[in-house]
C-alpha cells in the first residue's frame, strides 16, 4: 500500500508477523533533509528479520501517518535496511483497528467499515517525487515477482513422468526399520473398548485394509492396547489406538524437530512453494521385529500388530522426521524442508 507522509507517499508492507512498524533510516534521511517533520526518540531493541538475521535498533522516529481519510502520529522504529521502505506491524493494525480481508486484498478501519483501501502497486501511481517514485517502483517490482509463477510449471506433466509417486498405493521406505525403545520389559495389555454391533463390520472393513496392505498383520503379542474407530471430517471412520500404557514405557527420542522459524529462515525470498503431503506416512516406514509387538492392539473380533510405525505412539513424529532426512539428506536446508 501507498503510505502517505508529510512529504510524499511510501510504499508500505502490512505484516501481521512484526511486533512493531519500521521505516528504513534512507528513508528518514530523504525526509528530514527535505525539512519533513521528525521526532526522533532513542530506543535499544534486538529484531529477528524476515531472513533470520538479527539487528539492532537504536532510534526510532514519531511521524504523522494518513491512510484513506484517517491519520496519526506513529512511532516508527528505524531500521538500515529492508526490502520495503516502511513496515505496519502488529502495533500499528491494533492501534488503528485496521481490518485486513486477504481474500479481496483490501483493508478498512473499525471506526470506518464502509471506506475501503486496496493493496495493490497501482497505489503508487499517483507519486511524482522522484526519490518517492523509486521506492514505489522496487516495491512493485517485487510484489510482480512475488506474484508471479513461472510459466513452464505443470503438475500433470510430473503425475505423468513419475506415477509412481503419486499413487494411491502403500509403498515402503527405503531405510532402516523403526526401532520402538522401552523402558521395561514389563508387558501392558487392556480389554478392547465396547464397540456398538452395527459398527463392528465398520470396523472389521478398516482392519482388514489395513491387511490388505501389509500394514497390521496377526499378533500372539503378550501387549495389547484398546482400539476404536473415530469419524472422518472427510466422512467415514478411521481407527485409533490408545496406546497410553505404551507410551508410558517408550524411550523418549530426541531427534531434533523442524521448527516453523526454521521454514522461514530456508525459504525467505522463494518465488515458489511446492508442498507434498505425504499417503498415510507413518504407515510407510517398517518397524523392526522386536519392535511390532509392542504394537499390538485388540478389537472385540481379535489381536493385531503393526508391521508398520502407528499412529499414536509417542515417538512417531521423530521418527517420520529422522526418516524424511535420511531420504533427501542431500537436499535438506536447499530445497526439502519436512
Amino acid at each position: 500500500m501507498a503510505l502517505e507522509l508529510r512529504k510524499g507517499r511510501v510504499p508500505a508492507l502490512v505484516d501481521t508477523g512484526a511486533q512493531f512498524s519500521c521505516i528504513r533510516s534512507d528513508v528518514i534521511e530523504y525526509l528530514y533533509t527535505r525539512g519533513g517533520s521528525c521526532d526522533f526518540l532513542p530506543c535499544s531493541l534486538t529484531c529477528l528479520l524476515a531472513d533470520g538475521r538479527k539487528a539492532q535498533v537504536n532510534n526510532a522516529a514519531k511521524l504523522h501517518v494518513r491512510l484513506l481519510a484517517f491519520s496519526w502520529d506513529h512511532e516508527l522504529k528505524i531500521l538500515d535496511e529492508g526490502p520495503f521502505a516502511a513496515i505496519l506491524g502488529m502495533d500499528f493494525l491494533a492501534r488503528t483497528q485496521m481490518r485486513v480481508d486477504v481474500a479481496s486484498r483490501t483493508f478498512s478501519f473499525t471506526s470506518a467499515p464502509s471506506r475501503v483501501g486496496s493493496f495493490s502497486p497501482g497505489a503508487f501511481q499517483e507519486v511524482s517525487d522522484p526519490y518517492f517514485r523509486q521506492l514505489c517502483d522496487e516495491a512493485a517490482g517485487l510484489l510482480t515477482a512475488m506474484m508471479t509463477r513461472p510459466s513452464n510449471l505443470n503438475c500433470s506433466k510430473l503425475k505423468t513422468e513419475f506415477p509412481f509417486l503419486f499413487s494411491t498405493t502403500l509403498g515402503v521406505a527405503k531405510c532402516a526399520p523403526y526401532e520402538i525403545e522401552l523402558s521395561d520389559t514389563i508387558p501392558v495389555r487392556s480389554a478392547p473398548y465396547r464397540c456398538a454391533p452395527p459398527k463392528v463390520q465398520t470396523f472389521k472393513q478398516v482392519v482388514n485394509e489395513l491387511l490388505d496392505q501389509g500394514v497390521v498383520r496377526p499378533s500372539k503379542s503378550p501387549y495389547a492396547s484398546p482400539a476404536f474407530l473415530v469419524p472422518k471430517n472427510s466422512g467415514g471412520e478411521r481407527m485409533v489406538v490408545d496406546y497410553r500404557k505404551v507410551n508410558a514405557k517408550i524411550v523418549f527420542d530426541s531427534y531434533p524437530m523442524p521448527t516453523v522459524e526454521q521454514a522461514f529462515e530456508q525459504f525467505a525470498g522463494a518465488v515458489v512453494l511446492s508442498v507434498f503431503d505425504l499417503n498415510s506416512a507413518y504407515f510407510q516406514i517398517p518397524l523392526t521385529a522386536r519392535s511390532r509387538r509392542v504394537t499390538a492392539f485388540c478389537t472385540p473380533f481379535g489381536l493385531f500388530e503393526f508391521n508398520r510405525l502407528p499412529m499414536g505412539i509417542s515417538v512417531g513424529t521423530q521418527g517420520l522426521t529422522r526418516v524424511v532426512d535420511e531420504l533427501y539428506a542431500d537436499l535438506k536446508g536447499g530445497y526439502v524442508f519436512n
